[in-house]
């Protein structure tokens, strides 16, 4: 991945399957669960995110945004 990615970016490569806030939040975005959840929140409300099926706290890309 490149030097430069933004957060947007790093996040959205990885979540090809539902990954847990506090994955995404520790190993992903290296960043505190809030402030993972704040980006989170963007990107849904965007349509780029969805909270999956799977579990509460699971988050992968929202369909058609492939």
């Amino acid at each position: 991945m490149r030097k430069n990615s933004t957060p947007k970016e790093v996040l959205l490569a990885k979540l090809e399957k539902p990954l847990h806030i506090s994955y995404i939040s520790q190993y992903i975005l290296k960043r505190s669960e809030e402030d993972s959840m704040v980006i989170i929140n963007n990107l849904i409300k965007e349509s780029i995110l969805e909270e999956s099926k799977y579990g509460k706290g699971y988050y992968n890309r929202a369909k058609g945004n492939g």
